[in-house]
């Protein structure tokens, strides 16, 4: 094998990575907005964050969940997706929340990682590439929104 065939731990599904495994692969400013992003998911006390394993698709994640007595079989708030050439972040939208959102105002980015989570898709996942700090702080914006909607806040 060599060097350049080594998998990286991001793919690794039978190596549970560490979060400076995740990190490393990842360019620099997309590190700083992975480093963005798990700080502003961690900056609520009621969030629990564990890697997680969503196949040959987005790999390993780091997930993030709400605290609750039942979390086994709860979806979570948010993943980050670590790819390191395509750092992104997803988070499950149900229909109830996404009638009650106001889009108007939302940059075409944003507005379009909802659309797939919408009619006439079949899934719930809404997915966007972190490319910007802009965009991020948007999605921040947003998180919060669902955060909110959910605790019932």
């Amino acid at each position: 094998m060599h060097i350049s065939d080594k998998r990286s731990p991001w793919q690794d599904e039978f190596n549970i990575p560490t979060l400076d495994d995740l990190r490393i692969d990842l360019p620099l400013p997309s590190a700083e907005l992975f480093d963005t992003t798990r700080s502003f998911l961690l900056s609520n006390e009621n969030i629990l964050e564990e890697m997680r394993w969503y196949g040959d698709c987005w790999f390993w994640t780091i997930s993030y969940y709400l605290k609750s007595e039942n979390t086994d079989d709860d979806l979570p708030i948010a993943v980050i997706i670590p790819a390191p050439d395509n750092l992104q972040v997803a988070a499950p939208l149900d229909r109830e929340f996404l009638e009650q959102l106001n889009t108007r105002r939302m940059k075409r980015a944003v507005r379009d990682g909802i659309d797939l989570a919408a009619e006439p898709y079949s899934t719930q996942w809404a997915v966007w590439p972190v490319n910007a700090k802009n965009l991020l702080e948007d999605l921040i914006s947003l998180l919060k929104q669902r955060l909110s909607w959910l605790q019932g806040t």
